[in-house]
């Protein structure tokens, strides 16, 4: 890919290839998998990388970055993840070796776990011919749904990276398109959705700067907005999505895709899309206004995997959660059942039914120091489970604090606040028991 950091790809292929024993870049010889056979790749190595705790630290002009799904890779018997990353503080040429504004919009990062148990990441953005950075994922400038928001906007719209997964040997992200907006919903946030691409990579063992990454329409609807999680099954995979509702609630719909649509690269996946519309229907297409709600509570990022042990699809998330009050200064407006914590649910099937959620985790950010009360405008989010890093009886969670402007004159020492705060925007990792009932 034109402009990524080709010196980040360069030492992580010497590591990679001396882990996997493979002569020079060669990571492993292909799988013999053609696109158009409809069986998927084993499933991913769960508990492969659990001599590793992941960390995020500064790293060769990385500085943080939210989100952090996690995809494992079919590379270095399974020890190898690819983390996708929101707005990304990364090194500016005018502020070398500092947190600076703006964001670039995306990055991505690739860890291994050796097998001394040794933690590895690299992480990859895009560089402009000046040398300044550029997300990883970038939309089409001549797209329609681009120029159209460039109308409405003034401003050009970006990507998000959701979550991912690999199916017949090919990489898959969901990518949010992105548009500027007025501030909105409860954390006065400047951005609304606008639709979802799905990203396909078929070389993901080459570097990332050869990355040759073909865009297909997942869907055109801004209010329903797939790939907050993806479950692979036989012959389809399931896509949790997230709704864009009132009151800046996101309850969570289930729609899928068959795995014989992926096959082959195509520019419009939309109309191949189904949509759980009760207990056992799927209806054709996006359904918002029919789809039957699998979990009424308020989360767009989220986990979803099988528990082995369990025999149970696990599903993992925070709600949105402000820092609570000490008990010398109550909450005005009390916090939505679940704030604070990482949430868990489980289910047969992916399809449901859910059980009501369980609190996990609570985050400890938000209750603040002893004899103290937490920052009132730290927010914490992107709760989500990676059970690569994951052993029997334990699970590795992640999530990531911020902090909010509660009105627009507040806005530019928030953004100082937390150019200055290393701790803050940049995903957390913890093994915690579970289930939660363990210890």
């Amino acid at each position: 890919m034109r402009g990524v950091a080709l010196r980040r790809s360069c030492r992580w292929l010497l590591v990679l290839s001396f882990v996997s024993n493979g002569p020079g870049c060669a990571l492993l010889p292909p799988s013999g998998l053609e696109n158009d056979e409809l069986r998927t790749v084993a499933e991913p190595f769960a508990g492969a990388q659990s001599d590793c705790l992941p960390r995020f630290p500064d790293h060769d002009g990385w500085y943080g970055g939210d989100a952090a799904y996690s995809v494992p890779l079919p590379i270095s018997e399974g020890r190898v993840s690819l983390w996708l990353f929101g707005d990304s503080f990364v090194e500016r040429p005018e502020h070398p070796g500092e947190r600076s504004y703006p964001f670039i919009h995306n990055s991505i990062g690739l860890s291994l776990c050796d097998a001394g148990g040794n933690w590895h990441l690299e992480t990859f953005w895009r560089t402009d011919p000046s040398g300044g950075p550029l997300a990883f994922f970038q939309p089409d400038p001549d797209a329609e749904w681009v120029l159209r928001a460039v109308r409405e906007t003034g401003d050009p719209p970006y990507y998000w990276p959701f979550d991912g997964f690999v199916v017949n040997d090919v990489l898959f992200v969901s990518l949010l398109r992105v548009a500027r907006s007025d501030p909105r919903g409860p954390f006065n946030l400047p951005f609304r959705l606008v639709g979802t691409d799905l990203a396909r990579i078929e070389n993901f063992r080459d570097p990332p700067s050869s990355w040759q990454i073909r865009i297909s329409t997942l869907s055109e609807d801004q209010e329903a907005f797939p790939g907050s999680a993806f479950a692979r099954l036989p012959d389809h995979v399931d896509a949790f999505t997230f709704l864009d509702g009132a009151a800046g609630h996101s309850p969570r719909v289930l729609t899928r895709i068959a795995l014989r649509r992926l096959a082959r690269w195509r520019p419009d996946l939309s109309e191949d899309l189904e949509t759980l519309v009760d207990d056992s229907a799927w209806a054709p297409g996006l359904r918002p206004e029919e789809a039957a709600i699998l979990m009424d509570d308020d989360a767009s990022e989220m986990s979803v995997h099988f528990d082995p042990l369990l025999k149970q699809w696990i599903a993992v998330y925070s709600p949105p959660s402000a820092a609570i009050p000490s008990a010398a200064k109550p909450d005005p407006d009390p916090k939505p059942e679940g704030s604070g914590f990482i949430r868990f649910r489980r289910a047969a099937s992916p399809s449901g039914p859910w059980s009501e959620p369980e609190n996990l985790l609570e985050i400890p950010e938000l209750r603040g120091t002893t004899g103290g009360s937490a920052d009132p405008h730290l927010f914490c989010y992107a709760g989500k489970a990676h059970p690569q890093f994951s052993t029997a009886g334990r699970l590795v969670i992640t999530y990531v604090c911020s902090l909010f402007a509660r009105d627009q004159s507040e806005t530019e020492d928030i953004l100082e606040r937390l150019r200055e705060t290393p701790g803050l925007y940049r995903p957390r990792a913890i093994s915690i028991a579970f289930p939660p009932d363990r210890e």
